[in-house]
């Protein structure tokens, strides 16, 4: 990026503010009511410079003698750069420019205050270069495949205050206003943007470039507009589902076959969200942009929605089923945002998460029209349950709802996670509502709120009117209240139920739950959550729904109010001798602990292959996910745990093992660099051996291995190295097996691959490089990636690290997988350790210096950390590196926290558990050893 120019340049045009001092947001006195937007792109040439003109007509709602506007890293120049005048009438004399760079701020000091209610025409010139960020303009490259050629092009990611960075404007989401967009750039180019083309034209000044003109926008935020400058000079394929609107995907020209997919949903969508929503939406155009490097998955920008190439491409021989649920997902959120986001917007960043968690919740439904045969709505359900568990059960954790008290903290209120627990408590809102209420009052928001600016509380507000008319919530519940619980606080409860089976009674109560009870004890706050309760049984009437909500548990409304943490559940349909299960289809997010004899009844039922299905599939994945996570935070013994656990030898259900695959990866991360790692690793061998038999001994061919646990059955037998898994990938590999074709999914050949760089000949690694370098397909690549870094050989390892942070070939955003793949393998972590402490810098810069970015790519590591002196390392490491990186002090109190837990985990609950595991195998060995 050269950019280091421009603050000199900067200051010799300007004054610059002696106040530096932070100001929450830009003064809304003063309205833009149009822009007009040329900017000339040479992006054929060294340095690849832009500039312009942007011309503001504004109005100012009260006497003032300044107007305030964003920009940043752009060179105006002095003479006659910054003009003013009454619309369509005589200039108006400037004072003095100021430029405040810490702040991006250009104010403009009129001679005469500006008059009440009259349009005037701000006009600013401009000039910089592309950026190397991915944020603002930027420029990017590819390597034409078909031309073996590096092709560079010109895009935007605007969200959340980059537009200042491409040209002078009023960088704020309160502010709506219709954009006229001219981009010149040179004729071989394509440049596509928001709205339509109107007419091209040749350059009057410039040789062999000419101007792009599209038509005037409706009103919109900055941060919603979009341009990009290419050489896709035509779509992969254009849908004529919409007369009135065409929907075209683009891509660099070797990678159009894969747009077909994305191009196929885009109608559907929207036709299903309109019926939804009861709401049209009619844009003049849709044109969906796969970008090479981009800052998001996906941007919802009205008309040209972008999207990283994994997020838009798929190809049924080489992308897997998640790849494709992945492109309807991002697809399915973008259409989503047109109305949650676009339609109706956010009034500052603090609110961010409310327009991502609906997109994200709501997505879902859109999927599973697409294809109910997915179960998508199910396993992306339960899947961001488990991750919000996963991620909230810690000290150090984000709240949902962020402070942004000025510019400086709004990367602050990106919290994916929080987006995530948001989501989730919409889908806990949506049930306890009912349909009914749900969607009308997201129908109301919608109508009330449209082409203005809507908060949560606003929502909340909407909400509970449709609850106070249908009465189904109950005398006293107040969906502001619960939603401020939630949303307010870190963390999530944990239930206990204590039964009394002689009075068909179970008492229920709630503390805060900790992954690592060493912090229970320290943490002096008692916090509540309002719980709606359901539970089901054998002989539960309600068995096959999650619709009954029997109680609440409550929280005191003010502090005088006594507490009530606990509420008795009475006159239980359930007998003395069948179990319970509380919180059904994860109604709420919370985890649920048991009396030792409805844990005894629940096994008993699960370890019966003719019975375990009396309990939804859902149900006991959650059961899964809590008895790991109890054993590990101490609140139950590992020999109960891994007792009940046993079943899984029969279970059958994808989400039951996808479940269980996240909570062995946990284990394994710590164990397997522990002398007693083999003992570990022979209980998982006997445990998969079963299930791994019978899944050679079923119809391999059939096409329904993407549905079912087969993929995460094979992953784990040749990961802990099941003799017969291990034969069966080198075989297939061999045969060819994992290049187009078979009987194994893209998930299975990734498996294959990875075990045969494992255990194969350099020859057999040789071969992988080769497929890596010439695949096309970004999907394939990442995978093919992943699997090399299974190889046991350093320098291997070393050269996958290298790809990785410093070739082109490998985008930004596959990254963390690659990175996670070397530090998982047992001879990747010290290496891994060793290289981000040599190129530290170099891996801030890969990171465009984003704190979030570079902490969360560094998770790997410290979630494979289990000794004090790696602790004691990174710790001082961490601090020295980032200590200049805003808000590095909380991210990296979050990250080794994670370090912390395995730590504590290693030392007070690892051999309890190899204890168990040895009386397991034990009471296995002489129960085989029995005459019959």
């Amino acid at each position: 990026m050269h950019l280091s120019y421009l603050p000199i340049l900067t200051a010799l045009f300007f004054h610059p503010q002696a106040d530096g001092s932070a100001v929450s947001r830009l003064p809304q006195w003063v309205v833009p009511l149009h822009y007009s937007v040329d900017i000339v792109t040479r992006i054929n040439q060294p340095y690849q410079p832009f500039g312009g003109t942007v011309v503001i007509d504004l109005r100012s709602e009260r006497s003032t003698n300044k107007i305030v506007l964003n920009a940043h890293d752009l060179a105006i120049g002095k003479q006659r750069a910054v003009t003013l005048s009454i619309k369509d009438g005589n200039s108006v004399p400037i004072s003095s420019i100021r430029m405040d760079i810490k702040l991006s701020r250009l104010t403009v000091y009129v001679k005469r205050p500006l008059q009440i209610n009259i349009t005037y025409s701000l006009r600013v010139a401009f000039t910089s270069v592309l950026r190397g960020d991915n944020t603002g303009f930027y420029s990017s490259n590819y390597v034409d495949h078909n031309t073996t050629l590096t092709q560079w092009l010109a895009a935007t990611q605007f969200e959340p205050n980059h537009a200042r960075e491409a040209f002078p404007c009023f960088d704020d989401p309160i502010f709506r206003t219709p954009f006229k967009i001219n981009l010149a750039h040179p004729h071989m180019y394509r440049a596509l943007s928001n709205m339509p083309v109107q007419r091209t034209i040749r350059h009057a000044n410039l040789k062999d470039f000419v101007w792009t003109q599209f038509v005037e926008s409706h009103p919109m935020q900055t941060y919603l507009v979009a341009f990009v400058i290419s050489k896709f000079d035509r779509p992969g394929f254009t849908s004529s589902e919409r007369p009135d609107c065409p929907i075209s995907t683009w891509a660099r020209p070797d990678a159009l076959s894969q747009t077909k997919f994305a191009n196929m949903v885009v109608a559907p969508l929207l036709s299903f969200y309109e019926e939804l929503f009861n709401s049209t939406y009619r844009p003049k155009k849709i044109d969906l942009v796969a970008l090479p490097d981009y800052a998001f998955k996906s941007k919802e920008s009205w008309g040209m929605p972008t999207f990283t190439e994994e997020s838009l491409l798929y190809d049924s021989q080489r992308s897997s089923m998640d790849d494709q649920q992945g492109v309807a997902r991002a697809v399915a959120m973008m259409v989503v945002n047109q109305w949650f986001g676009n339609l109706v917007s956010i009034p500052w960043w603090h609110e961010i998460w409310l327009k991502n968690a609906f997109s994200l919740y709501l997505s879902r439904f859109g999927v599973h029209t697409l294809r109910p045969e997915w179960d998508y709505q199910e396993r992306h359900a339960l899947k961001l349950y488990l991750s919000v568990l996963d991620y909230d059960a810690h000290v150090n954790t984000d709240l949902v709802t962020a402070s942004v008290p000025d510019e400086s903290q709004i990367w602050a209120a990106y919290n994916e996670i929080g987006e995530r627990k948001a989501a989730v408590l919409f889908e806990m809102l949506h049930r306890v509502m009912g349909e009914g209420a749900w969607l009308t009052a997201l129908r109301r928001y919608l109508v009330i709120y449209a082409n203005r600016t809507a908060t949560s509380a606003d929502f909340w507000n909407l909400l509970q009117l449709q609850v106070d008319r249908n009465g189904r919530l109950g005398k006293g519940l107040n969906i502001t209240r619960i939603m401020n619980c939630w949303l307010g606080q870190p963390g999530y409860p944990l239930l206990t139920v204590t039964r009394n089976y002689d009075h068909r009674t179970a008492v229920v109560s709630q503390q805060r739950f900790f992954i690592t009870p060493q912090f229970r004890n320290r943490w002096s706050m008692h916090p509540c959550w309002w719980v709606p309760l359901s539970y089901t049984c054998p002989s539960c009437q309600n068995s096959d729904s999650s619709s009954s909500f029997s109680r609440w548990l409550t929280c005191p409304i003010s502090k005088a109010s006594a507490r009530s943490s606990s509420v008795l559940l009475d006159k239980l349909e359930s007998g003395p001798n069948d179990w319970i299960l509380i919180n059904m289809q994860h109604s709420a997010p919370v985890r649920v602990n048991y009396d030792p004899y409805n844990w005894q009844l629940l096994n008993k039922t699960l370890a019966d292959p003719t019975k375990f299905r009396l309990i939804h599939r859902v149900n006991r994945a959650q059961l899964v996910d809590d008895l790991f996570s109890l054993a590990w935070s101490g609140d139950i013994e590992y020999d109960m745990a891994l007792g009940i656990l046993g079943y899984l030898e029969h279970e059958d259900e994808f989400v039951v093992w996808a479940a269980t695959e996240t909570n062995f990866e946990r284990i394994n991360n710590v164990a397997k660099r522990s002398p007693n790692y083999l003992i570990y690793k022979t209980f998982m061998r006997h445990l998969l051996e079963q299930q791994f038999k019978r899944l050679l001994s079923s119809d391999m061919t059939s096409s329904s291995g993407n549905m079912t646990h087969r993929a995460v059955i094979i992953r784990l037998a040749c990961e802990y190295e099941l003799p017969a898994c291990v034969s069966l990938a080198r075989r297939e590999f061999m045969r060819g097996t994992p290049t187009v074709g078979g009987w194994m999914t893209i998930r299975e050949r990734e498996t294959v691959v990875c075990t045969a760089v494992k255990f194969g000949t350099e020859g057999d690694r040789d071969t992988v490089e080769s497929m890596y370098k010439r695949s096309n397909f970004a999907a394939e690549k990442e995978s093919l990636l992943t699997a090399l870094a299974c190889s046991r050989n350093v320098f291997a390892l070393q050269k996958v690290l290298t790809w990785t942070f410093e070739s082109s070939g490998v985008r930004k955003q596959n990254a963390r997988r690659t990175f996670k793949a070397v530090v998982s393998n047992s001879m990747g972590y010290r290496l891994a350790k060793k290289y981000v402490s040599a190129n530290m810098q170099n891996i801030r810069n890969f990171c465009s210096n984003s704190t979030d970015k570079v902490v969360n790519l560094m998770r790997p590591l410290i979630e494979c950390m289990s000794t004090p002196k790696e602790m004691l390392f990174f710790s001082k490491f961490f601090k020295e590196i980032l200590r200049d990186m805003h808000g590095s002090e909380r991210l990296i109190k979050i990250l080794l926290e994670r370090g912390n837990d395995n730590i504590h985990w290693q030392r007070t609950k690892f051999r309890p558990m190899l204890q168990a595991i040895r009386d397991i195998i034990l009471w296995r060995s002489r129960s085989n050893s029995k005459p019959i």
